[in-house]
């Protein structure tokens, strides 16, 4: 098992993942204002997190697929890392905007929601700014990133599902059967290349 850092990205390849980036950024500031039942701050915070889990989609469905080639690789690494962006806008609203700073936000959320919140910031941050500068490719860095994804698909998945309702529950329920059946199959591709390992050890490949 080795990472696959990003490697000779080309301009397709970054447009690919930059101009949806950007579009739902741009909606998810700009929708709350048609919404007249809602405040402004908390629907942009509220949009801001959902776009950030539309991001993760295609960087959760493309990455069991990154030893296919460098280019699905580096699609990976840029829809991972964008919506990466959109978790920070997100972030800035939720805690200076709606919470007006880091203390009220635990004061607000709870102990250990937010906790979990600001655990995912920051080792989200970290595992992006060594993806883009270290570009290692040892065992160590890949299980880094799949512990890292790991930890955010769960709670992604958890808040989309069991913490909210309509809409954004089946947007959840889209994120986990598109990250689940791409990691399946992708399991399948890697034991048909290596059919003398046992299904159960392309787990850790």
């Amino acid at each position: 098992m080795r990472a696959t850092p990003p490697n000779d990205i080309t301009l397709p390849q970054f447009s690919a993942a930059f101009i949806p980036f950007g579009l739902l950024a741009i909606a998810a500031l700009l929708y709350p204002e048609m919404l007249q039942n809602v405040a402004l701050d908390l629907g942009r915070t509220k949009a801001t997190i959902l776009v950030t889990s539309v991001m993760l989609i295609p960087a959760l469905v493309l990455y069991p697929f990154r030893e296919v080639s460098q280019r699905v690789a580096n699609s990976a690494h840029l829809y991972w890392s964008f919506a990466y962006l959109l978790f920070l806008l997100h972030a800035y609203w939720a805690v200076f905007v709606i919470f007006s700073g880091v203390a009220n936000t635990f004061k607000q959320m709870g102990t250990v929601i937010a906790s979990v919140n600001f655990l995912l910031l920051f080792w989200w941050g970290f595992e992006a700014i060594l993806l883009w500068t270290a570009r290692s490719t040892s065992p160590a860095a890949a299980r880094f990133q799949i512990a890292t994804r790991v930890f955010t698909f769960l709670v992604f998945a958890i808040t989309l599902v069991f913490l909210r309702g309509g809409s954004v529950r089946t947007l959840g329920i889209i994120f986990i059967a598109a990250a689940v059946l791409a990691q399946i199959v992708g399991l399948l591709v890697r034991e048909r290349d290596d059919a003398r390992r046992p299904l159960i050890w392309s787990l850790f490949r």
